[in-house]
């Protein structure tokens, strides 16, 4: 019952800190960045830090050829492609809807262990899935932007990040060292976002001083932070667990907005708010009972 609830807190200060990223990345746009660029230099800065506490704490950096195969496979689409295709779904519709979209990514985690690997899920995940789902609907609501080219890649960076969750579980990469694993997952994605960046006339050096500080400190909290805190909370709660809890991301950027950034407080953005966290309450209480 320790581990597990070590696995759901490390979820939800996972998610925490995935919804502190909009602070710091608005400033980083106003001193020269973007988002492609961000998210490079973002999975780029940490792999020598990463580097260097494998050194450090004598964890081998082999891989056999399965292994890699298996990362170059969850790195380039489950990371990386995740935000690609949000990225792209931005240029179409407004990044409120998309994130709205994206997030019922745990809806298809659960489809996805029912049609591929034939599980049986709880009726309690099923509902709570649901509220959650109402419940970010409520937070972001819906817009007058609906692009059927932007609500195709927000639906697929939801699939594409639903199947980092479900393949980091099924395909016993969660076994391996957290710190390997986010090393690794970090070192393919840089590649493969340094490509689009380029591609897309994205990439730049010309941030001031402020922008690289920003830059720096978002990516060691959030590659050495949330991600590998996402990684842990995988292995042990699995992927049906993770998926919900990591609605926590999206109610700390509405309280962030909020807070900092002077946003309209609503009874729907209220609501959408106490839906998630009961589905989060309802789950844990669950998985302790069953325990």
């Amino acid at each position: 019952m320790e581990d597990r609830r070590k696995g759901f807190l490390a979820v939800i200060f996972a998610g925490i800190i995935f919804g502190c990223m909009p602070l710091l990345a608005k400033n980083i746009y106003a001193n020269g960045g973007n988002p492609p660029n961000l998210v490079f230099w973002r999975f780029f800065i940490s792999v020598p830090i990463l580097y260097l506490m494998l050194r450090s704490n004598d964890i081998s950096i082999k891989l056999s050829k399965e292994e890699l195969k298996k990362l170059l496979l969850v790195g380039s689409i489950g990371s990386a492609g995740t935000a690609v295709l949000l990225f792209l779904s931005y240029n179409y519709i407004s990044t409120g809807v998309a994130t709205t979209i994206h997030f019922m990514y745990p809806v298809f985690v659960i489809l996805e262990s029912i049609i591929f690997f034939h599980e049986k899920v709880d009726p309690m995940k099923i509902f709570c899935t649901v509220l959650c789902t109402i419940g970010i609907l409520l937070l972001y609501g819906g817009g007058s932007d609906m692009s059927p080219m932007g609500i195709g890649l927000a639906f697929f960076s939801g699939i594409t990040y639903s199947f980092y969750v479900m393949y980091l579980d099924k395909s016993g990469l969660k076994s391996m060292n957290s710190i390997k694993l986010t090393f690794y997952i970090c070192l393919i994605s840089s590649a493969v976002m340094f490509v689009f960046s380029v591609l897309t006339g994205n990439f730049t050096v010309k941030m001031n001083t402020m922008a690289w500080l920003l830059t720096s400190i978002l990516s060691i909290i959030v590659s050495l932070g949330a991600v590998n805190l996402m990684n842990v909370g995988i292995r042990i709660i699995g992927p049906q667990n993770t998926a919900i809890l990591g609605t926590f991301e999206p109610i700390t950027s509405v309280i962030i907005g909020i807070l900092i950034f002077g946003e309209q407080f609503s009874i729907k953005l209220f609501m959408g708010c106490i839906l998630i966290l009961i589905s989060v309450i309802l789950i844990a209480v669950f998985e302790g009972k069953r325990e």
